[in-house]
């Protein structure tokens, strides 16, 4: 490329930043940021730009665009389609932006709000927020919680905008319906302030104006990240937690000594599951796990209550604890915990390594749907056996629906099917890396995906399979609020500045 700067001229971007500039002559280094969570789809980039402030972010867009090179923009890594990372391109890492500033006497929320920068994991959140304790008239004790997932190292950034569910989204939403404000660089290197009110633009030469155009804001809870800007921090609501935190976890066999004895369990609890009220979440996980030697392949169900011992929703699950306690059920534990932080220290993130995801939302009836609940449980029990003993197959159900649903419809992008349904289903088929037979294990993926998609509606925008001719309709569910998303584009970004896979405008050839 004529026109591709030199090395002197990136070191001289490197002199004006507050971060760093790591590139491939550090290899230690360029390494430990370049990896992926799925290994698979780690890209090659020219560099990463370490960011830790607005403005490095707004040098960086300002250099890339001069000299026609591609940003992808990253946080935690953790696109498993590979959408924060790009050959040859110059990466906005968030990562090091860290700051935190909470304000517990908000105007717009009587819990308080708080304003995270992209870089921080949900567990440095988690932390963070199990300190704000206050007190009541009376003396109360008052803590606080935030809507967010269950994994330790997953950022803000893309979980937010592609959404975002919570073990308690049942009870108190999506990351998405909790989102007050967000700052956002564009595509033009001007800074924007987005809220429900309007937008604040501030230009680099500092001249500051505001309107009520609040389409960026309505774009980024639900949207999809990667293509409208780089969002620097996010001001969520906070929630006042409950007074405790029940967290069930029971596992039951699919098959003894060889002989498979799980149908009649996956269609129980599943209906069981159709039952639960809002204060119940949590997730729903089958795998080919070895229980005993005997006993191999499980449906794990691990629940959470948001409420207190006095609540009778407590009692919804008696039935799933009774159930088949002698015969094929390995483990129970029923335990109650004061905070979520010591909640979460219970997860555990699963290892990098090659991946191929799909997904689906299974919906509310399939209770009622004898033919749709026998379809499904004939494919989790199917799922978790692997075409290689070099692979592993399991699929993982996050309870969604409840208070989730109570959003009115177009309130924000989100697809209507992941408000409704009973659980976004994500199944994963991964193999150890460099064995030189990924073609064998996408092939096999990709008829699993076709199965799954036939038993739910749409498709959970964060995380979807890589190929799909019909993403718009899975991600969206309608055409209408795509051809909104896509004005709000072609109105912020009009040249296709930001490009990612299967996203807003990824495949738009109409510019202006």
């Amino acid at each position: 490329m004529a026109n591709y700067p030199a090395h002197e001229e990136f070191f001289q971007l490197a002199s004006k930043l507050d971060g760093e500039f790591i590139h491939p002559m550090n290899p230690e280094e360029y390494a430990n940021v370049t990896a992926t969570w799925n290994i698979r789809v780690t890209g090659l980039p020219f560099a990463h730009i370490m960011a830790q402030s607005v403005e490095d972010v707004q040098q960086t867009i300002a250099f890339a665009k001069k000299y026609n090179i591609m940003v992808a923009v990253r946080s935690s890594g953790h696109s498993f389609i590979g959408r924060s990372t790009h050959d040859g391109a110059l990466i906005i890492n968030l990562f090091r932006m860290k700051g935190k500033k909470f304000n517990l006497d908000s105007v717009r929320n009587m819990a308080g709000e708080v304003t995270l920068e992209s870089g921080n994991s949900w567990l440095e959140v988690y932390e963070a927020v199990d300190k704000q304790v206050t007190y009541d008239t009376v003396g109360n004790v008052q803590r606080r919680v935030i809507v967010g997932g269950s994994a330790h190292t997953v950022a803000m950034g893309g979980y937010t905008q592609g959404g975002g569910h919570s073990p308690y989204s049942r009870q108190i939403g999506l990351a998405a319906d909790s989102l007050l404000e967000a700052t956002i660089v564009l595509a033009d290197g001007r800074k924007a302030v987005v809220n429900e009110q309007g937008t604040t633009i501030t230009t680099l030469d500092g001249a500051s104006s505001t309107s009520n155009d609040n389409s960026l804001f309505w774009a980024i809870r639900g949207g999809g990240g990667g293509t409208w800007g780089v969002v620097t921090d996010f001001t969520f609501r906070l929630h006042y937690a409950p007074e405790r935190f029940r967290h069930v976890i029971v596992n039951w066999a699919l098959t003894y000594k060889g002989t498979a004895i799980g149908s009649d369990d996956v269609r129980f609890i599943l209906k069981q599951l159709t039952t639960l009220s809002s204060q119940w979440g949590g997730y729903f996980l089958v795998s080919g796990a070895q229980l005993t030697a005997d006993a191999k392949g499980a449906v794990t169900l691990s629940l959470i209550h948001f409420g207190s011992d006095q609540d009778a929703s407590n009692h919804e699950v008696d039935a799933l604890l009774g159930h088949n306690p002698r015969v094929n059920q390995f483990g129970l534990t029923d335990t109650n915990y004061t905070t979520f932080l010591e909640y979460e220290a219970t997860p555990k993130d699963g290892p990098s390594g090659n991946a191929y995801i799909y997904n689906t939302f299974v919906q509310s009836d399939i209770g009622q749907n004898t033919t749709k609940l026998d379809q499904l449980v004939d494919f989790l029990l199917d799922s978790v056996n692997p075409p290689t003993d070099e692979s592993a197959l399991y699929c993982t159900g996050v309870l969604i629906g409840g208070k989730t649903n109570e959003i009115a419809e177009g309130a924000t992008p989100v697809n209507p099917k992941f408000r409704s349904g009973l659980m976004s289903m994500t199944c994963s088929l991964s193999w150890t890396p460099n064995n030189g037979q990924d073609s064998l294990y996408i092939n096999h993926a990709l008829l699993l995906r076709d199965g799954l998609s036939k038993l739910g509606e749409g498709s959970y925008f964060n995380e979807p399979a890589e190929d799909l001719d019909d993403w718009k309709q899975q991600f969206w569910g309608n055409s209408s609020t795509y051809d909104r998303l896509l004005q709000i584009k072609r109105q912020w970004d009009p040249d296709h500045f930001f490009w990612c896979h299967n996203c807003v405008g990824s495949d738009d050839v109409t510019s202006g």
